[in-house]
């Protein structure tokens, strides 16, 4: 079973290595010819009492990166390593043996997994690539996410089939289209796994630039990384897409969605670039992003109501979005800004009617 700590250094874009000892599990990511490692003991499971036995399996898991070649084994070749920066989380119920340890040994937490409970103690780093902030806010986010599921299919329902109802054709292809593409990928690998999302169309700029992939602009908006990744895009999407579609006709959602997903991979791409912080990027929020954008501006053109849906609602629900966007690790906001903006320029292209 995933734990917490799993789930959030996952989405955050790190892969597992497996080190053959299951008191110790090790998590790694790639950057700019650099690794971030952080590497979680058990301290109830594995028999070290201080930090000088630790010293010794700390060299081996280095080694790991650095050896023979600068490379892991796993990796393609052409990427060189010229730094590692390792944290260790020190995994317990007894607070003094975790506090021992971490008082005697650099860069290292203490985790009780019991209460999800995260020690940072005056001498060790208060942040590991923005990782405090993603452990500290688990519990929040899970409650969160329990809250949100709570009557998501009656809602999807209502949407989908108002008074007058419509059938939301195009709306429906692309959410089964999404389910049906994620289905296949979990059954053949690790969905959560950056390196398989690119192998099977994720987005990286190197993918782009070196080998001329340009198909990754748009597959990537096909691919989600966990379940949890894809009910997110989808259930939203279902929601606003259904009306949205009511209101511009099949073909034109269509067509906003998949250039709205377009425009969210090319800034994105070019956002990696410019900053020269690669990594994979997937997933259906630049379209979704786009179609919110789509019926704010269809909102806008009818006077500021339409269907029961004001200006003032769809803003917030954007600046929320964004909002949470921001403050989460490892979510692509310039992917999101990018769907958003052509999506509203797409829909002032294609509707002009009244209600």
């Amino acid at each position: 079973m995933r734990t917490v700590l799993e789930d959030i250094f996952s989405s955050g874009g790190y892969r597992f290595l497996n080190f053959g000892d299951p008191a110790i599990k090790i998590f790694y990511f790639y950057e700019q010819q650099r690794f971030r490692v952080i590497v979680t003991v058990s301290l109830d499971n594995f028999g070290i009492s201080n930090a000088n036995e630790y010293r010794e399996l700390e060299t081996k898991i280095l080694n790991l990166f650095y050896h023979p070649d600068g490379k892991i084994v796993d990796l393609p070749e052409y990427l060189p390593i010229y730094h590692v920066d390792l944290l260790t989380v020190f995994l317990g119920k007894s607070d003094e043996k975790v506090k021992k340890i971490c008082a005697e040994y650099p860069n290292a937490w203490g985790y009780f997994p019991d209460g999800n409970r995260l020690v940072i103690y005056e001498n060790q780093p208060g942040d590991f690539f923005g990782l405090r902030d993603a452990i500290e806010s688990a519990d929040q986010m899970q409650g969160s996410g329990q809250i949100f599921a709570v009557g998501v299919k009656q809602r999807i329902w209502e949407l989908l089939h108002p008074k007058n109802y419509i059938p939301a054709y195009s709306t429906i292809l692309f959410a089964l289209l999404n389910v049906l593409i994620f289905l296949i990928l979990e059954l053949i690998g690790d969905t959560r796994d950056p390196l398989f999302i690119e192998t099977y169309g994720g987005l990286y700029p190197e993918d782009i630039l070196v080998h001329g992939e340009w198909w990754r602009i748009l597959t990537s908006c096909f691919l989600h990384f966990g379940a949890s990744h894809l009910m997110n895009n989808m259930v939203i999407f279902c929601c606003v897409g259904s009306r949205l579609e009511r209101v511009i006709g099949h073909w034109k959602l269509a067509v906003l969605f998949l250039l709205s997903g377009i425009g969210g991979s090319l800034l994105s791409c070019f956002a990696m670039v410019y900053s020269s912080e690669y990594a994979v990027s997937a997933g259906a929020s630049g379209a979704v992003f786009g179609t919110i954008a789509g019926l704010l501006w269809a909102v806008i053109w009818n006077k500021g109501s339409l269907e029961g849906i004001t200006t003032k609602g769809l803003f917030v629900m954007l600046g929320l979005s964004l909002y949470y966007g921001f403050s989460t690790i490892g979510v692509d906001n310039w992917g999101h800004i990018g769907g958003m903006l052509t999506g509203f320029l797409i829909s002032v292209i294609l509707y002009h009617e009244k209600d």
